[in-house]
């Protein structure tokens, strides 16, 4: 026969199971599944708005941060606002010159704790966008970087403080 030729009918029944199916009884109350925390999680602590001349002061150093790394400000104007940690991953990345074609494309602030600010940078070296972490934490009445963490090249991650 011809796919051509058939003519459509109705579908066939469909036949009852060859088994009755019962709802099963339990003997015993079901138990609710087991998980593996005792008491459920507290909730993120809220995210406070960071003021905005935090927000400045951080900015103004990150592109400050950023001179440095292209060699256009000298390493010692940025020693009062960072660590020694810090400087010295500074130093010998100007002493590579690996970062001398990069530029600051954007800054996210927040604050975890009242004397510490977390920053996010995204920067531009050549055609492609490279990752830092940056802590500062407030001493003295300034704010001073503590910590960095800066994604130059694919898979290698430098961390100072």
């Amino acid at each position: 026969m011809d796919i051509a030729d058939a003519v459509p009918g109705p579908a066939p029944l469909i036949l009852a199971p060859a088994l009755r199916l019962i709802r099963p009884l339990f003997s015993e109350p079901v138990q609710d599944p087991l998980v593996p925390w005792a008491v459920p999680e507290p909730p993120p602590p809220q995210q406070t708005e960071v003021p905005a001349r935090v927000r400045r002061a951080v900015a103004a150093l990150t592109a400050a941060l950023v001179e440095v790394l292209r060699g256009r400000r000298p390493l010692a104007h940025f020693e009062p606002h960072a660590g020694a940690e810090v400087i010295d991953l500074l130093a010998r990345l100007r002493a590579e010159g690996a970062t001398s074609g990069i530029r600051l494309a954007s800054v996210r602030v927040s604050q975890p704790a009242d004397r510490a600010v977390e920053a996010t940078v995204r920067f531009e070296l050549g055609r492609s966008s490279r990752a830092a972490a940056l802590r500062f934490a407030r001493r003295d009445g300034r704010w001073r970087l503590v910590a960095m963490e800066l994604a130059l090249d694919a898979g290698t991650v430098l961390r100072a403080g």
